[in-house]
């Protein structure tokens, strides 16, 4: 038997998991966030997402840290340079693009060496020195190559503009997907 919630129409909205207020940071804690909860979630349908954990790091787990090195962006242990983390998180982003093709935007969590936007430190290899303090993590950097027209947002941006603006992305973005749909057949 179907249930409302079986036809929810409301826009698939990904959400860093610790945001949503699951325990799945490096440090086993929660980031949840009430606006989300109060201005977002009602709007849409949430679908909370930690690739650290999708990936097998662990729950706690070492902190993780970008670096810059001649191969590029990586991602590896702070008390653990060897133990280099960015390939699995990169599959686990893959994964995720391909299992949902029409998302319709994402929240995420600042600073995070896979969910930062554009705020998270880059260290130089030795991780002594931030080489720049406006990186990407991986699985964000990911999201933005794939679904470039995809609205982001991250947690220190829950304005009520920021929020207002977003939702209004989301919802064109359900339209754009809508109007893309094959119609059943007869």
């Amino acid at each position: 038997m179907m249930t409302p919630a079986d036809h929810d129409l409301r826009p698939l909205v990904g959400i860093s998991a610790c945001l949503a207020g699951q325990r799945v940071r490096y440090d086993g804690r929660d980031k949840f966030s009430t606006l989300v909860a109060e201005q977002i979630a009602p709007h849409c349908r949430l679908l909370p997402f930690c690739p650290e954990a999708v990936a097998g790091m662990g729950i706690p787990r070492p902190p993780v840290n970008l670096i810059h090195t001649t191969d590029g962006i990586r991602a590896v242990g702070r008390d653990a340079p060897h133990r280099d983390v960015t390939d699995r998180l990169y599959t686990v982003a893959q994964a995720f693009s391909n299992s949902y093709p029409q998302l319709c935007g994402f929240i995420l969590q600042s600073r995070s060496p896979s969910c930062g936007l554009e705020s998270t430190p880059v260290y130089d290899p030795a991780q002594q020195q931030i080489l720049d303090p406006k990186g990407s993590g991986v699985f964000a950097q990911h999201l933005r190559q794939r679904f470039p027209a995809l609205p982001l947002l991250e947690d220190t941006d829950l304005t009520a503009e920021r929020i207002a603006l977003f939702l209004e992305q989301v919802r064109e973005q359900a339209r754009r997907w809508a109007a893309l749909a094959i119609p059943p057949s007869a």
